[in-house]
């Protein structure tokens, strides 16, 4: 037999073997009440029976004696001789688990495993072979066991841990580290990892492993934490086997490189406090805000949380109210600065003692209150009053708006919708136009607009493979009036469009919504109760009766292709291609510059010349011609490239599908009811999308059945039924995906979120108390926040939703809270239909093109040479009445850079306007190409590691597109910035 078919035969040995593990997952953790029981066993014998044969082929014995086991065990379930409980499932899911495990050591080392003995033991029993066939009671908890059983293996780790210490003891000193001593340390680390995953030490074996990827990305704040976990878990070897596995001395190197950290970093602290004259340059007050933000990290390694949280809100007014334009303006800045000084002399004298202490809390919490109070005052005095105060999307919604205009309205337009609100007499209107077609439309509209109406704000948007404008109006007159006066601008009525903006009819007229990412409205009534249409697929303690309709576990084969991934990316490629030369083709049939030439013609030849009037008809009646085709293949494209998304995407019941029994152990460790349901299994998503939605789910989940579900006594004792509902359901509209998970516990208390954000430094009592509900429930994705007393399994670390919306919004989406105490609550996750699809802005800087995501652009502009000042060293100019600091996106990434900067001569350079949250930073571009929609294709390990880097895609033409990651260009900008202050002038 070729090695060829060897290799696809495990191919395909590995995908039966993957649908059989989820199919018999999904029908081991669903409820007794779940469909037919007598379709639901014969499956679940089918799907062993299946693994059981495929396992023969493959001569992969011992997981065909598991599979026989569980296939003999389902058998007298079938005969009568047992009943599905969940002392039976039990079991069965730990032999699932056993049979996934041999599955993938045999695809991996192609030959067979080893069956856990006490497994097959327990299963022989359950099945009826063997002396302890007849029932029996439960056997005693077993004794304990060693560490391993393999004393000797054991013992040749151990040393190998001991030895191994020193060299990765060399990580901390990565300065000084060249290749060689980085190759070493990592073959050593990747020794113990391997060594940690034949002893089946497998959390040990990820902590080494994300050493290496620590070491890899020399990130040192990493490597130390991992060090640190390193040395917690050969301290727990040593003290079970008790032998010396190498945890003293590197514990000791440890403490020495935290005390050194600690040491050196108070002694620069205190040495730029000393001097405040020296804050008033941004980039020394930016050092010192980074240095403080080192010495936290290495405080909570040292596990003092009270001075690791001061010193990260010292930064934080460092990094927002130390510079010059806001500091010196206050008497306090003085006093602050000494008491801070103060403050980190007693840390750095109580870190340096054996064992070493935290700061006092009532100390620590008066100067955050004050450092948090004096960073308010310079905030507020920099806003420009109440006129300016931003608007929020209930604002918008009252007013008949869309909230996806959030993200046009800056200061000046905010202050300018303002006003037309309190005037009477003004009404709101929105203007969709298309101007790039007819000068004699675009010329009306523009006077118009200079003279009938008041313009608030305008953004573009891509509708039909155009761009057309839209326009947000104020005036005085009526609808009939103003949609009158368009008439006699656009007669044909092909260019212009009105609708009055009211709150009845946020849709308007049909035209085309203001944003496709309309967020989904995160007040809604109240929170709805859990009765679903969808069958409850898993419970943690048997269910009320129920009688959902029935669905047939399994399908049929037929009709199903099965598509390697890789192929229908390729295909994704080429229609992609095909949205690239749809969009040149649409630039080029609204190209002027041929219509330009014969109007310059005509005027220089006289315009009686019948030859030249009926050359132009031709071009005109060509040029017609082909703006008909651009938007019938446009429409031909978008629906061809709708259908190929359809080829990428997958039932979210694949997702869902692996929580049933995530949520029915979870409930049963912790003793509680819970009856797990889900909706919408057949919405579909992107296949990128499943796995990296995972996680977050996971996180939701297990905080709603630690901290949402209450036991089932304190629910009878509110009135509510002793089984809770956990409900996880997905909701397509249009381009966008809804993910809800809903619970019926005891809400969010929105008073303990206040006082713990209060008591962990996050806002001040007094500000505390003048935020709104939804306000202070933001507060639960801080950073580090939780509301638990106590540590538990799963929750109370303080780790876990603020990289929740990381994730979600690195996926493109946003999240939600609905709640209502004593309720239940929901979060909403709404996310794009597929991750594979970004629209872009694409720019040009030297000969690459760069995309730079949509959703991270507010604008771009045009500045002469004159515009362009010098302030505190950076480069400057104004807009909207407001300093933008410019550096050119060139330098930002690193790319050899061509003219002169800031630039001289005539003419206009663009600058791009990056937006993150409520800052901004102006890149210089070399030239703008188009906004368009790009497919994201996986690009070089090596180039994804290039900081900035987003992804790549192509071009029709072959060219490399590459796809700049928003944060992180952000964040290269403002040390390009910082760089350019430094310099010399």
């Amino acid at each position: 037999m070729t090695s060829e078919l060897i290799e696809t035969l495990w191919r395909q040995f590995g995908v039966e073997a993957g649908e059989h593990f989820d199919l018999l997952e999904k029908l081991l953790s669903a409820g007794r009440g779940d469909g037919s029981q007598a379709e639901r066993i014969a499956a679940l014998f089918r799907s062993f029976h299946s693994l059981k044969g495929a396992a023969r082929a493959m001569d992969l014995f011992a997981m065909e004696a598991v599979a026989h086991r569980a296939e003999t065990i389902l058998g007298r379930v079938r005969g009568g001789a047992l009943t599905l409980t969940e002392e039976v499932a039990a079991p069965l899911l730990e032999a699932l688990d056993a049979l996934r495990g041999l599955a993938e050591a045999g695809m991996r080392d192609r030959r067979d495993g080893q069956a856990p003995a006490d497994l097959l033991a327990r299963l022989d029993a359950l099945g009826g072979e063997g002396p302890a066939a007849k029932p029996a009671p439960a056997p005693p908890p077993p004794p304990p066991v060693r560490l391993h059983e393999n004393e000797r293996m054991l013992g040749l780790f151990v040393g190998l841990l001991h030895d191994g210490m020193a060299t990765l003891t060399r990580a901390l000193d990565l300065d000084t580290l060249d290749a060689e001593g980085l190759r070493s340390v990592d073959d050593t680390a990747d020794r113990l990892e391997l060594a940690c995953e034949r002893l089946n030490f497998l959390p040990f074996a990820d902590t080494l492993r994300r050493f290496r990827e620590a070491l890899a990305a020399r990130d040192a704040d990493a490597i130390l934490r991992e060090l640190q976990a390193v040395a917690t878990a050969s301290a727990r070897i040593g003290r079970l086997t008790g032998k010396d596995a190498g945890a003293a001395i590197l514990a000791t190197l440890l403490a020495d490189h935290n005390a050194q950290i600690l040491a050196q970093g108070g002694a620069r602290a205190d040495a730029v406090l000393a001097d405040p004259a020296a804050l008033a340059e941004a980039s020394v007050a930016a050092e010192l805000a980074g240095l403080l933000d080192r010495m936290a990290a290495t405080l909570d390694i040292v596990r003092l949380p009270r001075g690791s949280a001061l010193l990260r809100v010292l930064a934080d007014v460092m990094r927002r109210a130390a510079p010059t334009d806001a500091a010196p303006k206050h008497a306090d800045w003085p006093v602050l600065i000494a008491d801070a000084r103060s403050m980190l002399a007693n840390l750095a004298e109580r870190a340096a003692r054996d064992p070493a202490e935290d700061l006092d809390a009532d100390g620590v919490a008066a100067l955050e209150a004050r450092l948090r109070a004096f960073v308010d005052a310079v905030s507020a005095e920099r806003e420009a009053g109440e006129a300016r105060r931003p608007l929020t999307a209930d604002d918008l919604s009252a007013l008949g708006l869309d909230p996806g205009l959030l993200r046009f309205l800056s200061p000046d337009s905010t202050a300018d919708l303002r006003a037309a609100i309190a005037d009477p007499e003004m009404r709101l209107y929105e203007v969709t136009a298309f101007l790039e077609t007819s000068p004699e439309v675009a010329s009306g509209f523009v006077q118009w607009m200079g003279s009938k109406v008041r313009a608030i704000t305008n953004w573009p948007e891509f509708i039909d493979g155009k761009t057309w404008l839209r326009v947000l109006i104020a005036s005085s007159q009526e609808l009939p009036a103003l949609a009158d006066a368009l008439g006699g601008i656009d007669p044909g009525g092909g260019f212009l469009r009105i609708r009055a903006c009211a709150p009845s009819d946020p849709a308007g007229d049909g035209a085309e919504p203001l944003a496709p990412d309309v967020p989904v409205p995160a007040d809604a009534p109240s929170l709805p109760a859990v009765q679903s249409a969808g069958a409850p697929v898993a419970t943690a303690a048997p269910p009320p009766p129920a009688a959902p309709s029935a669905r047939p576990a399994a399908t049929a084969a037929g009709g199903v292709l099965r598509v390697p991934g890789e192929v229908i990316d390729r295909f994704m490629a080429r229609i992609d291609g095909m949205v690239l030369l749809s969009g040149d083709l649409n630039a080029t049939a609204n190209d002027l510059r041929l219509e330009s030439a014969l109007a310059a013609l005509t005027e220089r030849l006289g315009a009686g010349d019948p030859d030249l009037r009926a050359l132009r008809e031709a071009v005109e009646h060509h040029r017609r011609d082909l703006l008909d085709l651009d938007t019938q293949l446009s429409r031909s494209v978008d629906r061809l490239r709708e259908a190929a998304l359809d080829l990428r995407v997958v039932p979210i019941e694949t997702l869902f599908n692996q929580f049933p029994r995530v949520v029915r152990e979870l409930a049963r460790g912790q003793g509680k009811s819970v009856r797990f349901v889900t909706e919408g299994g057949e919405v579909r998503i992107d296949k990128s999308m499943v796995e990296m939605l995972y996680d977050p789910l996971m996180h939701m989940v297990r905080n709603a059945i630690d901290h949402g579900i209450e036991p089932a006594a304190d629910r009878e004792a509110a009135g509510k039924p002793a089984q809770a509902t956990l409900s996880l359901r997905a909701i397509q509209r249009n381009s966008r995906v809804v993910v809800e998970i809903v619970d019926d516990g005891r809400g969010i208390a929105t008073e303990a979120v206040r006082a713990k954000a209060v008591r962990q430094g996050l806002i001040g009592e007094e500000d505390s108390l003048n935020l709104s509900p939804d306000a202070v429930r933001e507060f639960i994705f801080a950073p580090g926040f939780s509301t638990a007393d106590t540590v538990t399994e799963t929750s109370g670390r303080g780790v876990g939703m603020d990289v929740v919306r990381t994730a979600i919004t690195r996926l493109g989406g946003s999240i939600a809270i609905r709640t209502r105490e004593g309720a239940g609550t929901a979060f909403a996750i709404d996310l794009p239909l597929s991750a594979a699809i970004l629209r872009t802005l694409l720019v040009q800087v030297d000969d690459q093109v760069l995309a730079i995501p949509d959703r991270f652009v507010e604008e771009v502009c045009g500045f002469t040479a004159d515009d362009f000042h010098r302030v505190s060293g950076c480069w400057t100019v104004m807009r909207r009445k407001r300093v933008l600091p410019v550096v050119r996106l060139a330098d930002a990434l690193g790319f050899p850079a061509d003219g002169e900067w800031p630039p001289s001569g005539p003419g206009q350079r663009l600058v791009v306007v990056l937006r993150q949250g409520g800052r901004r930073i102006g890149l210089e571009i070399d030239k703008l190409l188009r906004r368009g929609d790009l497919f994201v294709r996986e690009s070089h390990p090596g180039l994804a590691d290039v900081p900035g880097v987003g992804g790549v895609s192509l071009l029709n033409d072959g060219r490399i597109v590459i796809i700049l990651d928003g944060d992180e260009l952000y964040r290269l900008a403002a040390l390009a910035q910082r760089r350019e202050a430094d310099a010399p002038a």
